[in-house]
């Protein structure tokens, strides 16, 4: 234990630091108040979070532009946590990259990434940082199918045959059988039945309480929680923060969207932090 401590205590710290800065409840109620992108880009630049890195570029007034620079923060903070990372760290890191690289404000990730990064878990020789992987990516690649299976149902109302190319065909703690009960169901309401009765739910390793509603990022909080507790000295604080940061940036492009558009305030907050 002394020794997992010595050898992330470096890394961690840097993230924890990193993690301080991220912006509060009350940074987001004051963003969501104001009247123009202008306002929101001079806000940013106080922050030490996104303050550096506006630097050289001053010329920064439009909503595009900021968000470059926004997405560009979880890349620099992506380098400088990957300097303090050993070889083994910084291999577990790169698996996360992909999902950090924006592509028109959103990240492009493919059904075949999620299968190589599976594969590539394996590789680690350290069992520790393989029940971590796949307790992130697992969860992950579970509730994404989860979510996929239900938008298609709910709005779009496809065919088993027609969601099935969509999904990635990787079972962690959702078994096969179960994935396939949740495929082929009809109803919302079964679909609903089914997926109360996974792991997800139900016994000790339950995350949520099954609600109205399904959210994918109400189970990635909780995982990230539990795993982070379970897990202290290992890679789980770090990518707990980039998931964080992604949430972030996600809240700061739909606000700054609001804003251009001349949204209220209140129909923002609604959108980002459900207040």
């Amino acid at each position: 234990m002394a020794g997992e401590l010595l050898q992330y205590s470096g890394l961690i710290t840097k993230t924890r630091a990193m993690q301080s800065r991220l912006l509060k409840q009350e940074d987001f109620e004051r963003i969501t108040e104001f009247q123009t992108v202008e306002e929101t880009i001079g806000f940013l630049r106080e922050q030490e979070s996104y303050g550096r890195i506006y630097g050289g570029h001053e010329e920064i007034k439009h909503r595009g532009q900021v968000e470059a620079l926004i997405h560009n923060s979880i890349l620099e903070d992506y380098r400088k946590l990957y300097l303090f990372g050993n070889g083994q760290q910084r291999k577990a890191m790169e698996l996360y990259l992909e999902q950090i690289q924006y592509e028109e404000s959103v990240p492009k990730v493919e059904i075949s990434y999620f299968t190589k990064v599976w594969k590539q878990i394996e590789g680690f020789s350290d069992k520790k940082m393989q029940k971590v992987l796949r307790e992130i990516f697992g969860t992950q690649i579970d509730w994404l199918n989860i979510m996929w299976m239900y938008r298609s149902k709910q709005f779009f109302h496809q065919k088993p045959e027609e969601m099935i190319g969509n999904l990635i065909p990787i079972h962690y703690k959702l078994k096969k059988a179960e994935f396939q009960k949740l495929l082929e169901a009809e109803q919302k309401e079964e679909f609903c039945r089914i997926l109360g009765n996974t792991t997800y739910f139900k016994g000790r390793e339950a995350l949520v309480k099954m609600q109205d509603e399904i959210s994918y990022h109400q189970v990635m909080e909780k995982m990230y929680r539990h795993v982070c507790q379970k897990y202290p000295a290992s890679m789980a604080p770090v990518f707990c923060y980039f998931y964080k940061k992604e949430q972030e940036i996600e809240h700061l492009t739909t606000a700054l969207e609001g804003i251009r558009y001349q949204v209220p305030a209140k129909e923002i907050r609604d959108l980002i932090l459900n207040i």
